[in-house]
Parts: C-alpha cells; sequence; structure tokens
C-alpha cells in the first residue's frame, strides 16, 4: 500500500532545498519521494534533480510539468502546479497550457475556472495561447456559455480559438451558434482551415443546411492542400452529402479519392454509411466487398454498417456470416451494437427462437467477467419481438435486463406494457404505469428535425458565406 506524504512535508523539503540549493538536500527528496510513490516514472526523476538545483528556474519546472503530463500523470501535474503557486513561484503561459491540456482531458468544467481565475490574478489572461487552451477547457467540459463569453473577450483571436469554440458548439449540438460563428470569422478576417470546414460540414448535415455545405465544397476544392491530405475533411464532406440524401454526390467525392488513390477505411465507412443512412443496403454490401479486395482492412465501425445493411434487408445469412468473419478473419471485438445488431436481425424475420439462442450464448460467455455485450438496443430488440409473438417469459427476462443497463429507459417499460396488453396481463401494466410514475418517467413524444427552426431563429440560408 502506498503511503501518504503530507503536502506540508513536502513543501518544506522543497523550501529546504531552495535554501540550500545543494546535491544532498535535492538526492534527499529525491529519495523521500521515490519511496512514497511520488515519482511513477523514470523520466520524471533527472528533471526533478534538475529543478532543485535552479528552483527558481520557471523553465525547469515548465519541463517537470510537461513530463508528467506526458506520461498521463494528471494529479500529479496538478499538484505540482498548485504546489509551485503556494510557494509563490510565477507561472507562465506554457505552465498554464500545460495544467489546462490536463483539465481538458479530465473534461472538468470547475477546474478550468480555478485556472482562469489564477492566470487572471497573474496577468497572463492577455495571452491569446492561454485563452486559447481555457476556450478549449471549457468546450470539451461543454460548458460552452464560459467559452462564448472569454471569446468575445479576447482582444486578439486566431484559427485555433475559432476551431476550438466551434468544437464545443458542434458537441452540444448548438447548430445555429456554430454557423454564426463561422459567419463571424470572415469579420474577423480569419481564414477557415480543415478542422473548422470539418465542423462546418457536420452542422450542416445536421441541421440540414445542404446550401452552405455546397459552398464548403466549392472552398474545399480551392484548398488545395486540405482537399489532398486532410482525409477526414473530404469524409466530413462525404457524411454530409450522405445525410442529407445526395447520394450521387458522395458517391463523385469518393471517386475523386479513389483516383487520387487517398481512400482509407475512414472514407470507405463514410460510403457506406451514406449509402446505409439511403436505404440502399445493395450497395453496401457491394462497396464492401470492393473494399476488401483493394486490401483496405475493415474496422467495426465498417462491419457495423455492412452487417446492419443486412438487418435492414432482412439477409441474415450474410449478416451471421459477415458477424462471424469480424472476429475469425479480421481479428476484431464485436460491441454490443454488433450484437444488438444480429440480436435485432434474426428478430425482424421472425426467427425468435434463434435470437434467444443467440442472447443465451452472450450471456455466457461473458458470466465470468460480468461484462456483457449485449445492450439496451439488443435486448430491446428481443422485447419487441417478444410483444409480436405474444411471448411472454423471454419478454420479461429481456425488458428486465434492459432495465438493469439503464433504470430509466422509458422506451423499455411501455414496450412492456404493450407486451403485456397483447396478452392480457392488465394488472401487470396498473403495476409498470405505476412504476414509471413513481420515477417520474414518460412516453417519449415524437419530433420533427424542423424544431431545429423556430420562428424567432435566422433561416439557415441567410448564412450563407461567400467562399468562393
Amino acid at each position: 500500500m502506498r503511503s501518504q506524504i503530507p503536502r506540508t512535508e513536502i513543501v518544506l523539503s522543497l523550501r529546504r532545498g531552495f535554501r540550500t540549493q545543494t546535491d544532498t538536500a535535492a538526492k534527499t527528496l529525491h529519495a523521500h519521494l521515490l519511496r512514497t510513490h511520488l515519482l511513477p516514472h523514470s523520466d520524471v526523476h533527472p528533471k526533478l534533480l534538475l529543478l532543485l538545483r535552479d528552483p527558481r528556474d520557471v523553465s525547469r519546472w515548465n519541463s517537470l510539468l510537461a513530463t508528467l503530463a506526458r506520461h498521463g500523470f494528471r494529479s500529479l501535474v496538478l499538484r505540482n502546479f498548485a504546489l509551485v503557486n503556494r510557494l509563490g513561484l510565477p507561472s507562465d503561459s506554457y505552465s498554464f497550457c500545460t495544467v489546462l491540456t490536463v483539465a481538458s482531458s479530465l473534461k472538468a468544467a470547475g477546474l478550468g475556472l480555478q485556472i482562469h481565475a489564477c492566470a487572471f490574478r497573474s496577468g497572463w489572461i492577455c495571452s491569446i495561447f492561454v485563452c486559447g487552451a481555457l476556450i478549449d477547457c471549457y468546450a470539451r467540459s461543454l460548458a460552452v456559455r464560459d467559452a462564448s463569453q472569454l471569446f468575445d473577450e479576447m482582444a486578439v483571436r486566431n484559427a485555433v480559438c475559432v476551431n476550438s469554440l466551434l468544437g464545443g458548439y458542434v458537441e452540444s449540438r448548438l447548430w445555429t451558434e456554430g454557423l454564426h460563428l463561422f459567419r463571424r470569422m470572415r469579420e474577423l478576417k480569419l481564414e477557415p482551415d480543415g478542422f473548422t470546414l470539418s465542423a462546418i460540414l457536420r452542422i450542416c448535415a445536421e441541421a440540414p443546411a445542404v446550401s452552405l455545405g455546397l459552398q464548403v465544397h466549392a472552398h474545399l476544392l480551392r484548398m488545395i492542400s486540405i482537399i489532398n491530405e486532410d482525409v477526414f475533411a473530404v469524409s466530413s464532406l462525404l457524411e454530409m452529402y450522405g445525410k442529407c440524401g445526395l447520394v450521387d454526390k458522395a458517391r463523385l467525392v469518393f471517386e475523386l479519392a479513389g483516383q487520387a488513390k487517398r481512400r482509407d477505411v475512414v472514407l470507405w465507412t463514410s460510403m457506406l454509411n451514406a449509402y446505409g443512412r439511403n436505404g440502399q443496403f445493395a450497395e453496401v454490401v457491394e462497396t464492401y466487398e470492393i473494399m476488401l479486395t483493394e486490401g483496405v482492412k475493415p474496422d467495426e465501425i465498417a462491419l457495423l454498417a455492412v452487417i446492419s445493411a443486412c438487418n435492414h434487408s432482412g439477409d441474415v445469412i450474410k449478416g451471421l456470416h459477415y458477424f462471424e468473419l469480424m472476429y475469425r478473419v479480421h481479428n476484431l471485438v464485436p460491441g454490443p451494437e454488433h450484437y444488438g445488431c444480429v440480436v435485432n436481425m434474426l428478430c425482424r424475420v421472425g426467427n425468435l427462437k434463434m435470437a434467444w439462442k443467440f442472447a443465451n450464448e452472450m450471456i455466457l460467455e461473458t458470466e465470468g467477467d460480468g461484462d456483457s455485450n449485449m445492450g439496451v438496443s439488443a435486448w430491446g430488440a428481443l422485447l419487441s419481438a417478444c410483444r409480436d409473438s405474444g411471448n411472454v417469459e423471454i419478454g420479461n427476462f429481456a425488458a428486465k435486463r434492459a432495465l438493469e443497463l439503464d433504470p430509466n429507459n422509458s422506451g423499455v417499460y411501455v414496450e412492456w406494457c404493450n407486451l403485456c396488453a397483447r396478452v392480457g396481463l392488465w394488472n401487470e401494466i396498473g403495476e409498470l404505469r405505476q412504476l414509471m410514475k413513481a420515477k417520474g418517467l414518460r412516453k417519449d413524444t415524437g419530433c420533427s428535425r424542423g424544431l431545429f427552426l423556430s420562428k424567432d431563429s435566422d433561416d439557415y440560408s441567410s448564412m450563407l458565406w461567400n467562399l468562393c
């Protein structure tokens, strides 16, 4: 068991080393920290020795913080940064950027606020690098209001700050705010880069805003470096066309990328999803087979797309064949989504017996480690099949397992009630409704994608920026 060392003792030891600046003090503290496991990586040791020989050198503190961050010791980075401030040593932009990177990885908005206050007191809030790191921390923590406020307060902004805030808008699904920010880039005299355009293309796909997406495509064609090197920007473009139902344009982008020999598994998967999303399931299977012949190794997402296509087309034999090849040939581990897709596929064709057998095998395989590959979607599919066939025994089991994974899933309760109604179990329906009421659950109401736009919101067509 690791012993705990009081913070005051660490501070006193460091102060002793600062006063004497001798090798003896440094080695004594070094040995003490090794015994208490506060130096878990060998790369940290020389950094500490150098630091104690010249303790007022901020660059050496920065080197220690960067080494700890690079090796994943995030808590030690935060503790050492706090220690630097407690000892009254000055921090610089490098120190703040390092600790903010750690806060971003933790998605800790509260920690970001504390560092923000510290940067404000020290005057480093004027640094564009510190502000950019703060915006990124807030955005990753989904504190987009704080990120937006800081962005507006900045005297000088760059594309990195815009991209960080734009990423927060995308993750928070604030499409209108993201488009407004994109339009402001021209006012700020900032040029969008590959990350900016990828984020805007995702917004165009979700909003949807096809007209703006077409303009972004035209702008990409003029940015030769991005269209030739940034496969993620091209993939975002392909995804945008697929989600907007423009499969022919998605196919054209895909073929142009093939001529430049830049088609990796990301682009292939985007094309598979574009076909699948628009109901062209035969093309999904055909494209997948072409991908294999070109020597591209599929990943879990690509196989999920092809198994899902088999599910929707009712081709059970091919679906099971691809599922089997996933772990036998491609050495990939199926996840809950893959198992759920197979169960749903078997249930859709009315083969409840085989679906139940498949689910039982998955339960037995994962009984030892307690980690089941059968997710809520798989048990939900089994429950829906039981509702159609009136199989109460399996349906009750599936509903209970689904609620173990997601106790507040109102859809499972509703489907369970429908099963009971089919076979006339009215008392059980009353009990389930009372349970839903006690948990504050209600049946989800349907909504339209048109709800993204209200009477007071701007029409996306008015946001077009003449990129060409």
